[in-house]
């Protein structure tokens, strides 16, 4: 792999956001993209709150979310979870829990450890007991501050994570932490793997995904979270906050970086 300079780098991201600007589909401009990149503030957040982000994360592989429905079945997943209540899920038993969901959505595929609403039972009563570990939010967020020294130590919590939580991986504890606001954690997910590989900057480790994200970042001044969001919206065509949906340009965009860098 090419190892890439500060100026290239620079060079990259700077391409990356203009193409963004670009490209943005009718009704939206430039001044309406700064809302992606700030996240959400930690402060107003509680461990009910990091459960449920939790959960949400777990789902987010593959093509889990087309068989949870999250947000689309958030009352009823909330009625089964108690409220949202950490501590009472953390009581649960998988097998227990996994039999409601079927149940309660009518799953008819096959019954089996490998099902997805299984896998995701067992993510969400790891998620509980984990969480249930700390006495409140403020107790939280010191614990994923300990770890924000460099980016070595940011990529350890993610990986503790992951050794807690059955289904949740790398990548989906970035996820977890980065929709939590933590800004430091990007996601290495297929679209940034992709980017990252096709323009030569590391192979498809998730790891040293995450380390060209945060390293690009700090070259270009901005945070993980915006490289992240400017390359997941160029991939993706989700403008979620508005609710608009427009074509996917990862491809495009991998195809005139390579151009670029020759």
């Amino acid at each position: 792999m090419v190892n890439y300079d500060k100026n290239t780098n620079i060079e990259i991201f700077s391409y990356a956001r203009n193409f963004l600007i670009q490209h943005l589909p009718d009704g939206l401009n430039e001044a309406d993209l700064d809302r992606y990149f700030q996240g959400d503030a930690k402060e107003s957040c509680n461990l009910k709150d990091v459960f449920i982000v939790f959960a949400k994360s777990a789902q987010e592989y593959q093509r889990m979310p087309k068989v949870i429905k999250f947000d689309e079945r958030y009352d009823q997943i909330r009625d089964l979870l108690v409220g949202f209540d950490y501590r009472a899920v953390s009581e649960m038993n998988e097998n227990d829990l996994y039999q409601r969901f079927r149940e309660a959505f009518e799953v008819t595929s096959r019954d089996s450890k490998s099902n997805s609403w299984y896998k995701w039972s067992c993510a969400i009563i790891d998620s509980a007991r984990f969480i249930k570990g700390f006495n409140d939010f403020e107790d939280f967020q010191r614990f994923v501050d300990r770890f924000d020294y460099n980016t070595e130590t940011r990529m350890a919590l993610p990986l503790l994570i992951s050794t807690k939580i059955r289904g949740i991986g790398f990548a989906l504890a970035c996820n977890a932490l980065k929709e939590l606001g933590y800004l430091n954690y990007p996601k290495p997910d297929v679209h940034m793997i992709d980017i990252c590989n096709g323009l030569g900057l590391c192979d498809e480790s998730p790891y040293e995904v995450f380390e060209t994200i945060v390293r690009m970042a700090e070259d270009n001044g901005v945070t993980p979270y915006e490289v992240d969001k400017v390359l997941w919206l160029i991939s993706s065509g989700r403008y979620y906050k508005d609710d608009i949906s427009d074509k996917p340009r990862k491809d495009e965009f991998i195809r005139e970086m390579q151009e670029r860098l020759g």
